[in-house]
């Protein structure tokens, strides 16, 4: 463990929240033009590369883990929760898209009392509430929704990303971070082998290359995110999650010229500002403190 250093912890996890933006904005590029699945394997595939001389390096017996099922688990729902996702910005604004892949805060309180049977604070109950109204600012429920399901799709972007979000707390006191991240890849691809035979065709080269970029970038922000934690704690850096919303936003901007329309832009403060409450209020670290007893 790293001596503290909040300015240096910042740094880190600020980078890691523009990869994953990046990420975002690469996925939808590469897939514009459809082979999705093509896309979400190539991005996990090069991850898997990337990590796998370092894994080699370390000794095959590094991959031992008397927990892969938890391992499997945060795999499987980390790789729905990107996949839905990049789904998701083919029908509404990659910004709206990026804001509910990161609702994990206002989900995790829900799933702690549920799956965890935790004792939830008031406060963060209020919080839940006001995330919860950004939320339907945002989507405008209506009967279009089932026709038009992007924010739908990108709702249950964030609650899986919430479900992997608590296993991989699980699984942080017992297991090193390279073999959370390589696993997370590693499983990710294997799991999506069979849906080739699904996919069609392989990309153009373009969508490829872009696709395998957006791999590394994904693999650089789960890296710089482990070790921005390492300098301090998830109450005090966890508020930087939503710079990734800020970015997307500017590239959406100068890329394709939209700007999100003045409801879109309150629903947005509301859920940012909701998810400021309860990472604020420790509750992300209390949670890590109450997994380790699992």
């Amino acid at each position: 463990m790293n001596k503290p250093n909040l300015l240096k912890g910042s740094l880190l996890v600020i980078a890691a929240f523009f990869g994953m933006a990046i990420f975002g904005v690469l996925t939808k590029i590469a897939s514009e033009k459809g082979a999705e699945i093509w896309v979400s394997f190539l991005t996990y595939l090069m991850g898997t590369l990337l990590l796998l001389p370092f894994v080699l390096w370390k000794g095959i017996g590094f991959l031992k883990t008397e927990h892969f099922g938890y391992h499997f688990g945060r795999s499987a729902f980390g790789l729905t929760a990107s996949f839905v996702y990049m789904i998701s910005m083919h029908y509404i604004p990659i910004v709206n898209a990026t804001l509910l892949f990161n609702t994990t805060p206002i989900f995790i309180p829900i799933l702690a009392a549920l799956w965890l049977k935790q004792d939830i604070a008031a406060k963060i109950w209020c919080a839940v509430a006001l995330g919860f109204l950004g939320i339907i600012i945002i989507i405008k429920p209506n009967t279009a929704i089932f026709t038009q399901p992007g924010n739908l799709l990108g709702l249950a972007s964030g609650f899986s990303l919430a479900i992997a979000y608590l296993l991989i707390k699980i699984l942080t006191p017992t297991d090193h971070w390279l073999r959370i991240i390589f696993y997370y890849f590693f499983i990710s691809t294997c799991l999506q082998l069979p849906l080739l035979f699904f996919a069609g065709p392989l990309p153009e080269l373009n969508s490829i290359l872009i696709s395998l970029l957006a791999g590394f970038c994904l693999v650089l922000a789960q890296i710089f995110l482990v070790l921005g934690y390492e300098y301090a704690d998830a109450s005090t850096l966890g508020v930087y999650q939503y710079t990734s919303v800020i970015y997307v936003g500017i590239i959406e901007w100068l890329v394709w010229g939209i700007i999100p329309p003045v409801s879109d832009l309150l629903g947005v403060l509301l859920v940012m500002l909701a998810g400021f409450i309860i990472i604020r209020k420790g509750h992300m670290t209390h949670l890590m403190q109450k997994d380790t007893k699992t």
